[in-house]
């Protein structure tokens, strides 16, 4: 029994290690430039326990692709006291940290940031179990500021306007270097530019929700 039991603890603390080195190894490279020498050669692992344990590098992607993070997120805004205008900055503001944050990174989102830019099979998946309901949420949200004042047109394009000014700041974090070489992604700067995109946003929104 006792033999058994180390036999699964090392099992799990195997999979456990590939899972961690495959989100750093996909969130760097991409589905397409990750390896599974380079995940197993991070996890200290025989380059066969990636398909003993998941069945291959999809089924490993799988489940690194644990978008729990940004389901909490939604569930802590809807949870927030305050109007829909302040919970539509809290909600710039979290995904800001998650998209940003060197000290805290959410490594899901910058899978997904990366198959944005460069989509790959990988990305039918990350649609259906995160960008899909993260659009619905803020859609919800957007929809609860402007009520019926506002087509549904015109509400599905300020939802990609919204993540779409988000989106930038990750992947042109290497031009605006270039362009401010003392920018830093810390938290007094993601704060500012959360600030920004969520007064830039309702400015807007609320503009084009104006009757004619």
């Amino acid at each position: 029994m006792m033999a058994e039991a180390r036999i699964r603890s090392t099992c799990e603390d195997t999979r456990e290690r590939l899972i961690a080195a495959a989100r750093e190894v996909f969130s760097q490279n991409g589905f397409q430039g990750a390896t599974v020498r380079e995940i197993c050669r991070r996890a200290e692992a025989n380059v066969a326990a990636v398909n003993y344990h998941f069945g291959g590098k999809d089924g490993l992607l799988a489940e690194a692709l644990n978008f729990a993070p940004l389901k909490a997120l939604q569930k802590k805004n809807t949870a927030a006291d305050g109007c829909p205008k302040v919970r539509l900055q809290l909600f710039i503001h979290d995904f800001m940290l998650m998209l940003l944050d060197e000290k805290n990174v959410s490594l899901q989102c910058r899978i997904m940031a990366r198959e944005l830019a460069d989509p790959t099979p990988a990305l039918d998946q990350i649609v259906r179990e995160a960008i899909a309901p993260l659009h619905e949420f803020l859609g919800q949200l957007l929809r609860e500021i402007v009520g019926k004042n506002m087509s549904e047109a015109v509400l599905r394009r300020s939802v990609y306007s919204i993540f779409g000014q988000c989106l930038f700041y990750r992947h042109s974090h290497p031009v605006l270097q270039r362009l401010n070489p003392k920018l830093r992604y810390d938290h007094k700067e993601i704060n500012a530019i959360a600030a920004h995109i969520a007064a830039f946003s309702l400015a807007g929104i609320e503009r084009l929700a104006e009757p004619d």
